[in-house]
């Protein structure tokens, strides 16, 4: 017995140990339905990695990322020390091509509906995802439906227009006619706070409420009393632009705050959080706290500038995206600024992303992104990607100038050496202060 243990620790002190970490995938046996798939991770500088038949091209400070090609089933990577050497892990990955459920659009007269929860969205277009959103709709407002597509119902606004609604969200309803509500009346209020502009209606119907430069637009929908059955308003905004909008029980409110635009409320979002880590790193490092790590740096540098600070969270735990929301709200805040750090799909090549990009919804929100943009690549001297529009629950709300900026990707190797660095912090907390300052700058 003593004899087997010490040719076991023989072998122990003769066989080589490799020092190397598969970030992503998560797991040693995964389903996709795109058609490629990368590795991430680190290795040891001494050591040589193969993944199949791929020499691991790895960064100086061990960081690398493989991109592969899959074939419709099973695929299975091997990690080697070599091209035909010792097997020291294996990755099963099962590619299942996506099966498209589009349907054609089933049309038929007008039949009424109500909707069933509050916040139902309006949509341009029957797709769940995008810039198609034209408002919000409480519960038991009254629609007309001309058709179905996939999970969604065409609600009827007028004789040449057309929205969409969840299915899901809505019922069947008893009306006497299809001709549902009329206008009743309008209202100024205005205090120190904020004006407050009010339109009375029969009952809730559907309504939109787009900017257009500085004009708000208002238009509400299956209005008997008005031409074309449509109300219409506009509103005339100051920068920077914000405005709430709530329908109930027929009367709808358009709140437009009084900014101390040299003052402002600003909030800044550490993404992800608790048992959402967000993105993993070449290095292991998880995205949560990365982002926490450079709010705590970008608040204690707008704090030092004389500005009101708040944290959607100052900790590692979960928020969701509404309460993220309701907090910036709730404070008041005028300038949202959601951090995060990029990933991509797993089909894509990580060493072809790199760099800074920042994101906005609103209109009214393109300059902030703007400004935040240009001096974060500038004193991070990352690859400017530009400014992109997308739908972003956080970055929605029209209470607020709302942005969300990704520094860098965590899954490519160069920008590794940049996120690792000992003043990424300090230099993200000057980028957006500096692009803070140069947006404010822009409102007199």
């Amino acid at each position: 017995m003593k004899k087997i243990f010490l040719l076991i620790i023989s072998l122990i002190n003769i066989l080589p140990v490799y020092s190397y970490d598969i970030a992503f995938p998560l797991d040693k046996n995964i389903t996709l339905s795109d058609d490629g798939v990368f590795f991430v991770g680190r290795t040891d500088k001494k050591e040589t990695l193969w993944i199949n038949d791929v020499k691991v091209k790895s960064n100086k400070n061990g960081s690398f990322a493989e991109s592969f090609k899959l074939k419709s089933g099973e695929n299975i990577f091997n990690i080697k020390n070599g091209e035909n050497s010792l097997i020291l892990d294996k990755y099963v990955v099962n590619y299942v091509k996506s099966i498209s459920n589009e349907t054609k659009l089933v049309e038929f007269p007008i039949q009424d509906y109500k909707t069933t929860v509050d916040n139902v969205i309006l949509r341009s277009t029957p797709i769940d995802f995008g810039m198609n959103r034209l408002g919000y709709l409480p519960k038991n407002t009254d629609l007309q439906i001309t058709g179905f597509k996939n999970e969604f119902s065409r609600v009827y606004l007028s004789p040449d227009l057309s929205a969409w609604v969840f299915s899901k969200d809505i019922i069947p309803e008893q009306r006497e006619n299809t001709i549902v509500g009329e206008f009743r009346g309008e209202n100024l209020k205005t205090d120190a706070f904020s004006e407050t502009y009010s339109y009375r209606f029969s009952k809730n119907l559907p309504y939109s409420a787009i900017l257009d430069n500085n004009l708000l637009q208002i238009e509400v929908y299956n209005v008997a009393n008005r031409p074309n059955e449509i109300f219409y308003s506009q509103i005339l905004l100051k920068p920077p632009y914000c405005y709430s909008v709530k329908m109930r029980e027929g009367l709808l409110n358009i709140s437009i705050p009084n900014v101390d635009i040299n003052h402002p409320r600003i909030v800044i979002d550490a993404g992800h959080g608790g048992l959402e880590p967000g993105a993993i790193g070449c290095m292991c490092d998880l995205e949560k706290d990365l982002n926490l790590k450079a709010a705590k740096a970008v608040k204690k540098e707008l704090k030092s500038r004389g500005y009101n600070v708040s944290m959607t969270r100052s900790s590692d735990k979960f928020i969701s995206l509404k309460d993220r929301v309701n907090y910036a709200i709730n404070k008041n805040g005028v300038i949202f600024v959601s951090l995060h750090m990029n990933s991509i799909p797993e089909n894509k090549n990580p060493n072809d992303y790199r760099g800074s990009e920042t994101y906005y919804y609103n209109k009214f929100s393109q300059p902030l992104a703007t400004c935040i943009q240009k001096q974060i690549t500038s004193v991070l001297g990352t690859k400017d990607n530009g400014i992109k529009q997308a739908s972003f629950a956080v970055i929605r709300p029209t209470e607020y100038v709302g942005v969300l900026v990704e520094t860098v990707f965590l899954v490519n190797p160069e920008d590794t050496k940049i996120y690792k660095s000992k003043d990424y912090y300090k230099k993200v907390a000057q980028g957006v202060s500096n692009g803070i300052d140069n947006y404010i700058k822009t409102l007199h």
